[in-house]
């Protein structure tokens, strides 16, 4: 079962063909960033918890699920590396869901509604 792992690009393009970097600048990345401003009226500053539950919240929409569709194919079977410490959410934990637990990505489909 593909893992997340916690390094650099060039880590990853070292590491093997089988590892792919998600962070930031790829474009794997998460928009959201722990700090950012939250999208709510008052704006205080987003965890990484918040960040990644935007991301997924992103993956659902209408534009966001053309690229789930994309983002599951793209990395099924693979490693996923990020900067993210390991023991903090990550996108990274939502790209691997999406690539590889069957059924995921109907469930974020799902959740958008009907249409």
């Amino acid at each position: 079962m593909p893992v997340r792992l916690r390094g650099a690009s060039r880590d990853a393009a070292a590491l093997s063909p089988a590892c792919v970097f998600v962070g930031p600048r790829s474009r794997f990345a998460n928009p959201f960033r722990a700090g950012d401003p939250a999208p709510s009226p008052v704006g205080l500053p987003m965890d990484s918890a918040e960040a990644v539950d935007l991301f997924a919240a992103t993956l659902r929409g209408p534009v966001g699920r053309f690229y789930a569709a994309r983002f599951a194919r793209a990395l099924r079977g693979l490693d996923l590396m990020c900067t993210c410490p390991l023991d903090v959410p990550c996108h990274a934990d939502i790209l691997l869901c999406l690539a590889n637990e069957p059924g995921y990505y109907g469930t974020i489909r799902s959740l958008e509604g009907p249409r």
